[in-house]
């Protein structure tokens, strides 16, 4: 699986690098079928922006949060796409219960 980290608008910084990808990482645990993702860090006055994008095959899951601090922000993304992950797990697994 490939994690591609992007900093907008503010400087890299390597521990937020090594969350994101930390936290990027345990996404394949809820889908097996994660090729890459990419993550967008940015900042707008006082917000922190985490912007994630979960490429699977045939689909491209999306989330994005907000907040005054960076860490909180990649948290509540990734949350935001683990629930996303395990429904769709959750519906592939029942469509192929159906055509059995």
């Amino acid at each position: 699986m490939l994690i591609d980290v992007t900093f907008r608008h503010m400087d890299s910084a390597p521990m937020l690098r090594e969350h994101a990808i930390e936290r990027s990482n345990k996404l394949s645990r809820y889908f097996d079928q994660v090729q890459d993702v990419h993550v967008v860090l940015s900042t707008e006055k006082i917000n922190h922006i985490a912007e994630i994008a979960v490429h699977t095959p045939g689909e491209v899951f999306k989330a994005s949060a907000t907040s005054t601090d960076m860490y909180k922000s990649i948290d509540q993304a990734i949350e935001k796409l683990e629930r996303h992950l395990v429904k769709r797990k959750e519906k592939v697994k029942v469509e192929s219960h159906r055509g059995a």
